[in-house]
Formats: structure tokens, sequence, C-alpha cells
């Protein structure tokens, strides 16, 4: 009973967290970013519940407290990336989607180096935690382990490469539209 409880909880303080980033990343840069950041933050939170499914570990306020953790770890790589993106499509001419896809693939390698000496600095710190820790706090640990793992993946391999797919999109629409006579 109480595990359910604690279930809907941390589905509804995720679901809280996930509007909130995507008002903050709409606004700060544009929705595409935001919808894409979102589909990362799931896929990270998703991941590590299903772990925790498979595994049948307790589902506890440490897990939920991990949960935003790797949430917040995971939307400050996507960020880092998106504003790389920004940065560099200022000075893109991009005129077809392999213009818009190599500005992607240079600001990922640009982050890259950042954003894994980042999360592979937590996730010794959450290996310590686990090992050295006491039992209250391994749950926590073992979440942040695999969800800052995969929070980097998620920022470096899907969170662009979203982004990059609906922005090729408008792209697309922009290059098809018939042009008015005369110009």
């Amino acid at each position: 009973m109480v595990a359910r409880e604690l279930a809907r909880d941390a589905v509804i303080a995720i679901l809280i967290a996930s509007i909130g980033v995507i008002i903050y990343v709409a606004f700060r840069f544009e929705f595409r970013y935001g919808i894409a950041a979102i589909i990362a933050l799931f896929h990270d939170a998703l991941f590590v519940i299903a772990v925790f499914s498979l595994l049948r570990v307790e589902v506890d306020l440490t897990f939920i407290a991990a949960i935003l953790t790797i949430v917040g770890y995971s939307i400050n790589d996507t960020i880092v990336i998106f504003d790389r993106i920004r940065e560099n499509m200022k000075f893109a001419k991009v005129k077809t989607f392999e213009d818009l896809s190599a500005v992607v693939n240079r600001s990922i390698v640009e982050t890259l180096a950042r954003s894994i000496n980042t999360s592979l600095t937590v996730i010794v710190a959450a290996v310590a935690l686990f090992f050295l820790g006491g039992e209250g706090i391994r749950n926590f640990s073992f979440a942040l382990m695999i969800g800052l793992f995969v929070g980097a993946y998620s920022s470096i391999f899907i969170a662009a490469q979203v982004w990059l797919v609906l922005k090729g999109r408008e792209l697309k629409k922009k290059m098809y539209r018939p042009q008015p006579e005369g110009s």
C-alpha cells in the first residue's frame, strides 16, 4: 500500500518537474528544445524505474529523491548541449538537413568531454556511497549510478537527435513551401 502511494507520488513529482522543465526550456530556447528535453527526461526516469521493477528493489523516499536528482543532472547536461547548438546555429548557414545535422554533431562533440567528466565524477561518488554508505542510502546511490549513466546517454544521443528531427521537419516544410509569384 505504501509502496503504491510512493510510486504514485514519484510519478506526480516527475510530471510536475517535467512541466516546469518544458516551461523553462521553452522560454529560454524554443518549444522544440523543451519537447526534446522532456522525451529524454522520461527516458531517464522510466529506465531507472524499469530497472528497479525488474530487480524488485524497494521503492522508497530515497528512490524518489534519486529520480528527481537524476532529472536535475540530465536536464543540466541537455541544457548545456542545447545552449551550444543555439550558439552554433547563430553562425551556421543552415539550408539543408545535413547542414543542421552538422551543427548538432559539432555541438555534441564540443560538449562531450564536459558531459562525460561531470557524469563520471558523480557516478564515482555514487559508487562510493553504495559500497561505503549505510543501508538507508543504498537505493539512492544505486538509482544514481544507473540514472546518471542513462542521463548522460540520453542528453547526448536522444535529446539532441529528437530536436534535430523536429527542427528538420520545420526546415523541410520551409523548403517545400510554394514561393509567391514575382519573388
